[in-house]
């Protein structure tokens, strides 16, 4: 018996061999290497339909990827091996027989499944990162390239490959996805070096939309060893792990098969907006220094692209950046802004000084501008285009006027050069009072701005606001130590305190009156979009906090009544169909 047993072992290990060797005489050579698989002509055997082949490539792909779910729950690094060839047997199954829509449609899904779960797992175990993807064996590791199809970024720049499907957030109304082969994906980067662009204007986080297709070669046929011991017992076959752009690539190459590219265009901006806590719009209005608030900072939504004109997006009073995701999932999911336009964010605390926190923007687009196109050599760059909602129109409309000394007689009695302080206190607060149109600025649309202020200011509610607001003790030092060593050289409202940003919206601030009367230079075109949800018989209307009159402002070349409240004029669609119509009409006018 023993012999026996041992003539059993001898003959399996004899089997082993042998199929070894057929499996290097028979399997194909990939593609890239310029030859074809064996023609079928020379095979004795009858030909199998090739939809029977593509069902046998199926049923593997489902128990591989339904194994490899087990492994991973079990945190097994093999689960990244079974989920690889999943993805491989889907594949083939499409590549076989790509004539069949139902194929298609069942190997699409099991694919997706299957790398999204091989991209959890790899990530998990340290198997994934901008160098690549490793599968195989630690003692035989394979390294998968990833290569970014149309993205704006490389592979060295990604700092993690988001595979799961993001929740949902109510600042988002809708998501733009599309059926298809391969897996959306939600790409976040890496911030940059300290000091350079990509590091100085990044946001929180930076997410780009992406979709992910693991690409393998021709497919080769199985083999005496892949019978024996099955298809982990081969070595892994060649691939690639491609990161394209869904707007740019419309579809897949799967041998004759052409099944168009999935998208989910929305994700991205999912991912960034967990990063972005919901702001709470009535302690936002008290309280505008809250704990989340951070210093006034210009950030990119993706990293800059040349040849693309930025449209900066400043939010109003007791808001945030993310109040803008809504406009930008629309906006991004069309092709013209996708492909000619780039969103710039403004953050700042609304609670900081009106003036101080336009002087800080006014300072981040021209440092921007500057740092990205030292030489002027780039017309996108010298076209911004500026879209404020609520107080950030006003913020926008203080990047294109012409100063004088108006806004400084605003607050004082005396000229700026007369006033006693310390230098550095004098170069830090003329910025605020003294400045010049940007030059690249273009266009400015106005979205429920008060340019004649809101009388909400002035009422009880307010008031109460304006008291209870804590500005920042610098700031308050600041002002305390100018009027102090001047005394009667202010007006009694500024003198008495730092004005609110509440307070400026008050239609009888000496700020706004001002503001008001400086003129936009002819150079730059202006647009209006204004809230009407509220119909008045005693007045012309507004959104409930700025009324018709106050959002009109003479010199703009459109005008848009929407019926929307304040807080929701900017998600409103006929307010998002006006910007694309403007957008296209910059484009037009700029001839860029």
């Amino acid at each position: 018996m023993i012999g026996v047993h041992a003539g059993v072992r001898a003959e399996l290990i004899l089997v082993a061999v042998l199929g070894l060797a057929v499996a290097v005489g028979v399997r194909a050579v990939p593609a890239a290497e310029g030859l074809t698989a064996p023609s079928p002509k020379m095979s004795l055997a009858p030909a199998v339909p090739p939809e029977r082949v593509a069902e046998g490539h199926l049923r593997r792909a489902r128990e591989l990827t339904s194994s490899s779910s087990e492994l991973a729950k079990k945190c097994d690094w093999h689960a990244v091996d079974g989920y690889y060839t999943a993805c491989e047997e889907a594949w083939n199954a499409i590549w076989t027989c790509p004539g069949s829509p139902e194929i298609l449609c069942e190997a699409s899904e099991i694919y997706a499944d299957a790398l999204q779960g091989l991209l959890e797992s790899a990530h998990s175990h340290g198997r994934l990162t901008g160098q690549g993807l490793i599968v195989g064996p630690t003692w035989k590791p394979v390294c998968v390239p990833i290569q970014t199809r149309s993205l704006a970024v490389d592979a060295t720049s990604i700092e993690s490959i988001e595979a799961a499907c993001r929740p949902d957030d109510k600042r988002i109304s809708r998501r733009h996805v599309r059926g298809g082969f391969g897996l959306p994906v939600s790409v976040r980067l890496a911030k940059g070096s300290e000091g350079s662009v990509s590091s100085d204007f990044a946001p929180t986080r930076q997410s780009i939309a992406a979709t992910a297709v693991l690409r393998f070669q021709m497919p080769g046929e199985e083999n005496a060893l892949e019978k024996f011991s099955g298809p982990l017992s081969r070595d892994h076959a060649p691939a690639i792990l491609d990161l394209a752009n869904p707007v740019d690539i419309a579809a897949v190459h799967i041998g004759p098969a052409r099944p168009l590219l999935a998208a989910d265009l929305t994700a991205p901006l999912l991912d960034m907006l967990e990063s972005l806590p919901q702001t709470n719009a009535i302690q936002g209005f008290i309280q505008p220094f809250g704990v989340g608030d951070t210093q006034p900072k210009l950030e990119f939504l993706q990293p800059h692209q040349p040849g693309k004109i930025p449209v900066v997006f400043i939010h109003g009073l007791a808001s945030d950046e993310g109040t803008w995701f809504d406009m930008l999932n629309e906006l991004r999911a069309w092709p013209t802004f996708h492909r000619r336009f780039e969103a710039w964010l403004y953050h700042y605390p609304t609670g900081a000084s009106f003036l101080q926190s336009a002087a800080e923007l006014r300072r981040e687009l021209s440092s921007a501008v500057r740092r990205l196109d030292p030489q002027g050599t780039d017309p996108a760059l010298k076209s911004l285009v500026l879209v404020g909602h609520s107080m950030g129109g006003l913020h926008a409309k203080l990047q294109v006027v012409e100063s004088g000394t108006v806004m400084w007689d605003a607050i004082a009695c005396r000229p700026f050069e007369e006033i006693r302080m310390r230098p550095d206190l004098r170069r830090q607060v003329a910025p605020a009072y003294f400045f010049h149109p940007l030059p690249f600025v273009r266009r400015v649309v106005f979205i429920a701005t008060p340019h004649n202020g809101s009388m909400l200011a002035s009422l009880g509610v307010g008031r109460a606001a304006s008291l209870t607001v804590q500005q920042p003790p610098e700031m308050k030092a600041i002002h305390d130590e100018i009027v102090n060593a001047n005394p009667g050289s202010f007006r009694p409202d500024y003198e008495r305190s730092l004005p609110t940003t509440i307070d400026v919206l008050e239609p009888d601030s000496t700020i706004l009156q001002s503001l008001r009367g400086l003129r936009v230079p002819c150079w730059v075109t202006t647009h209006s979009i204004i809230g009407n949800a509220h119909r008045s018989p005693v007045n012309d209307g507004g959104d409930c906090i700025v009324p018709v009159s106050s959002a009109r402002l003479p010199g703009v070349v459109s005008e848009v009544l929407v019926p929307a409240k304040h807080t929701q004029v900017h998600h409103h669609p006929n307010t998002i169909a006006e910007l694309e119509r403007i957008l296209v009409q910059h484009l037009r006018e700029t001839g860029l």
